[in-house]
């Protein structure tokens, strides 16, 4: 069994990645407090840096800087893992979207 850091849930949400002036358009499809899958046909490298900008269902427009963590180009699926890198900002709203989530798939 996969031990993550925190709970995934799976979603279909979409959302921007803008990093270096490249904005990258695509699909959340799965969620957790510290990272996401972000299914899009163009990627980034690992390691670089990313801002990610979602609009969660019953929560206000949230922004997220995150790592790009994981490169994923299949012809199944193409996408990148990214970290969300916790700063100063109020991250209540992702942690509620997630509970309510979550909450719906048991």
């Amino acid at each position: 069994m996969d031990k993550r850091e925190a709970v995934r849930v799976p979603v279909r949400v979409p959302a921007l990645c803008k990093a270096q002036g490249v904005v990258i358009d695509g699909t959340v499809e799965d969620l957790s407090r510290t990272g996401l899958f972000l299914r899009a046909s163009e990627v980034m490298a690992e390691g670089s840096s990313a801002e990610i900008h979602l609009n969660l269902p019953g929560e206000p427009p949230l922004q997220l800087s995150a790592e790009v963590v994981r490169v994923e180009h299949t012809e199944e699926r193409a996408g990148m893992g990214l970290r969300i890198v916790h700063d100063a900002q109020d991250c209540r709203p992702l942690a509620n979207f997630i509970m309510r989530q979550h909450a719906t798939l048991r």
